[in-house]
């Protein structure tokens, strides 16, 4: 039997005689449940398609109780509150705004810091939603790492209109509301193999996320990173990159491909990466850019032998190629 729970889209298959609660827990979704408290009514959902047994009664509309309903058929199901394995909920604080320094570039570091008591809970390269001045919220990937704690960081690139407007902001707030966090492109569990990292531009801050929390957790397998810009003036300051130079197992590569005025690499980010690697099979690729960068570096890799499917990019979510 199948079971669709909206809105998170998620479809689980019953066993005859379970409850949908108990045949979403062994699907490996958190539920809203709070039984064994004596809060009942907190695993309600709305049966919107289907029929369910619960205890006696048959349903085929209306609120249920998941923890008693066995679904007797396919059930469409409205149930908020349900997580994906690694998922975690959404949350507001009302950070305190410690910096916002320029590193070059024209891109600004931006440290925020959460309420005491307020521990933020996200996974290595997700991303939030800062509140602008007139309320509406834009997208910045963290470049912070779970372990730090309460500290959050974030990297503005300010060349148009609007993020100059908001970098101007943030130098004279105390505060400034998020809701985080966002993203399906983390590492909730390190891979079992090496880890290739492309960015361009102020996708870096996604990528130091990655690698710093690689780096608390031990990660042993070999870890690649390729950051590209277009002039090698737009390359900003990373205030680990001297230690990562030192750092076994890490190979760093800046790549320029509009001005070759310099004495590092030339190119497009996808050229320097087949330049290096014979075999792609085995990489778990993560990359963060425009979406014809990110689109422009798939297509090549595929090109070159790589599985689409190792490859991961916020891009895909918000910018879904046409099939």
């Amino acid at each position: 039997m199948k079971l669709t729970l909206q809105p998170s889209g998620a479809v689980i298959e019953a066993h005859p005689g379970e409850t949908i609660l108990e045949a979403a827990q062994r699907a490996g979704y958190q539920c809203p449940q709070s039984c064994r408290n004596g809060n009942c009514q907190v695993c309600a959902a709305v049966l919107v398609e289907g029929r369910v047994l619960q205890g006696d009664v048959e349903h085929d509309h209306g609120e249920i109780f998941t923890c008693q309903a066995r679904p007797l058929g396919d059930c469409l199901l409205h149930w908020d509150g349900v997580l994906a394995r690694g998922e975690l909920p959404v949350g507001e604080y009302a950070c305190q705004v410690v910096e916002c320094t320029p590193v070059g570039g024209d891109v600004y570091r931006v440290a925020l810091r959460t309420p005491a008591g307020r521990l933020p809970r996200y996974h290595a390269g997700q991303y939030l939603l800062l509140e602008r001045e007139d309320g509406e919220f834009s997208a910045f990937s963290l470049a912070s790492a779970p372990h730090q704690g309460r500290d959050l960081q974030l990297h503005i690139l300010a060349r148009d209109g609007s993020a100059i407007a908001l970098v101007r902001s943030l130098q004279t707030r105390a505060t400034v509301r998020v809701k985080m966090p966002y993203g399906d492109t983390h590492l909730a569990e390190l891979p079992d193999g090496p880890l290739l990292l492309v960015a361009a531009g102020t996708g870096m801050a996604q990528m130091q996320s990655l690698l710093e929390h690689c780096r608390a957790r031990g990660f042993k397998h070999p870890l690649h990173l390729y950051w590209g810009v277009r002039a090698p003036e737009e390359f900003y300051r990373i205030d680990p990159w001297a230690e990562w130079e030192n750092l076994p197992g890490l190979s760093l590569h800046r790549v320029v491909s509009e001005r070759c005025d310099w004495r590092g690499r030339c190119g497009l980010l996808h050229e320097a990466i087949r330049e290096d690697f014979s075999d792609l099979k085995g990489l778990h690729v993560y990359a963060s850019g425009s979406p014809a960068m990110v689109y422009g570096t798939l297509d090549a890799l595929v090109e070159a032998g790589m599985d689409a499917h190792q490859m991961r990019a916020d891009v895909f979510a918000y910018a879904p190629r046409a099939r």
